[in-house]
């Protein structure tokens, strides 16, 4: 059993050399703190990933991590909300896990070695406890669906915060032993009327960094890793429309949000996200062009993300080991961020078939790429995907069905860790 001990509420103060319970304190690549404050002791759980875990009960078997966002056509999600609060949720850890060690998604990838298999959630999705229990049950990892956008922390005014829905998100990781994916900061969409109505680089310079400097230092050291900007490109490869990319006039906003970033959080991995980077190769040459591009001056990109929502059947999935092999060329870590196969809305036999073959094409690619630490799928069951909603006549895209049963795809995602 995977066992996690009571953390004294009176425990001593954490030093800045030390990493808190849960934190990461070691890995391939790791840089931050490699000492754990009392009563946690620092275990390894493979190569890339060592976690702060309780001294007493840790469990014994090896484990792993990594992060996360949105769409082919550009999703638009919808906010949950959930009362705003103005605390952190009290996060008490007194409960144990009834996790057996060696069973979900999550233990067995960790297993071959890689950091997570994740998924994104929200407050409204912990609220169904048949979500919550496979979220315990099968990740490791948790993205934020929607909690983390701006317009949802600061809808209202600059320097106004709805923290509510956040804090929850955060304390069910804390609370369950997961590891936590923040999104997003610089987007182009689900942004506060505030933000778009800045005309000014100056403004809008300062809003990115105190923007940043706010959030992240709220949650310093409980979040593993950001995605600090969200498809920036459009699909021909070009830069996007933003409020962001018309008063700069270039690139120079990332330098903006990810040093910024770096200096809320020095240990938090910080990554560019985006989606059909699958599908067209102008948008991948240029967005691994890029990373490159900012790495050569300085600006801190850890990660990069490839959203991969997924057409069942695409031609371009059987060679999406040749995309994760070109996203590793920029020396960061790689990462599948939200994970998704739709098929039409009552798929056919064979279409049933095709997907679990296209989960075993896609996990498979990551096993086989050093690069790629982690998968997050967007969602749990069919039940919330955003696929219906965005697509008309598709869905059936996620690993549990409505009914949150298991559906034949997720054999599919356990022979591609297999594989």
């Amino acid at each position: 059993m995977k066992t996690y001990v009571a953390l004294a509420l009176a425990a001593p103060v954490l030093v800045s050399a030390q990493q808190g319970m849960w934190g990461q304190c070691g890995g391939i690549g790791w840089t931050g703190p490699t000492n754990c404050a009392a009563p946690a002791a620092c275990s390894t759980l493979n190569p890339y990933y060592a976690q702060c875990l309780s001294a007493v009960g840790q469990q014994t078997t090896t484990a792993s991590t990594t992060r996360s966002t949105t769409a082919q056509t550009t999703p638009q999600t919808t906010p949950r909300t959930t009362p705003a609060t103005t605390t952190m949720a009290t996060t008490t850890r007194t409960t144990t896990s009834s996790v057996p060690v060696g069973t979900g998604l999550d233990n067995l990838i960790k297993a071959k070695g890689k950091k997570y298999v994740g998924f994104c959630a929200d407050p409204g999705t912990l609220s169904n406890s048949q979500n919550a229990a496979i979220l315990r049950n099968e990740g490791g990892q948790l993205t934020a669906e929607n909690s983390m956008k701006w317009e949802s922390l600061s809808p209202n005014s600059q320097g106004s915060y709805n923290w509510g829905n956040a804090d929850q998100l955060v304390a069910f990781a804390e609370n369950n032993g997961k590891i936590l994916r923040g999104h997003t900061f610089v987007w182009h969409q689900q942004i506060p009327n505030w933000l778009k109505n800045i005309n000014n680089k100056a403004t809008l310079t300062s809003a990115i960094q105190t923007h940043i400097a706010a959030v992240m230092g709220r949650y310093k050291g409980k979040i593993y890793a950001w995605d600090v900007a969200n498809e920036v490109f459009e699909d021909n490869g070009s830069m996007r429309d933003s409020v962001f990319s018309r008063v700069f006039g270039d690139w120079t906003f990332l330098d903006v949000a990810f040093n910024a970033a770096r200096a809320a959080d020095p240990n938090a991995k910080l990554c560019l996200n985006d989606y059909n980077l699958d599908y067209s190769s102008a948008k991948l040459t240029n967005f691994v062009a890029l990373v490159k591009t900012l790495k050569n001056r300085g600006v801190p990109v850890d990660c990069v993300g490839s959203q991969s929502h997924l057409v069942v059947g695409n031609g371009a999935i059987p060679s999406y080991k040749t995309t994760l092999d070109s996203l590793a060329s920029t020396n960061t870590e790689v990462q599948i961020t939200e994970l998704d196969i739709r098929t039409t809305a009552s798929p056919s036999s064979s279409q049933i078939s095709q997907q679990v073959t296209d989960y075993k094409t896609v996990v498979s690619a990551c096993m086989k790429t050093a690069a790629c630490s982690g998968i997050t799928v967007w969602g749990v069951s069919d039940k919330d995907s955003w696929v219906p909603s965005t697509f008309s006549g598709q869905g059936y895209a996620l690993i549990w069905d409505n009914n949150f049963n298991k559906k034949s795809c997720y054999q599919g995602f356990v022979d591609g860790i297999n594989s």
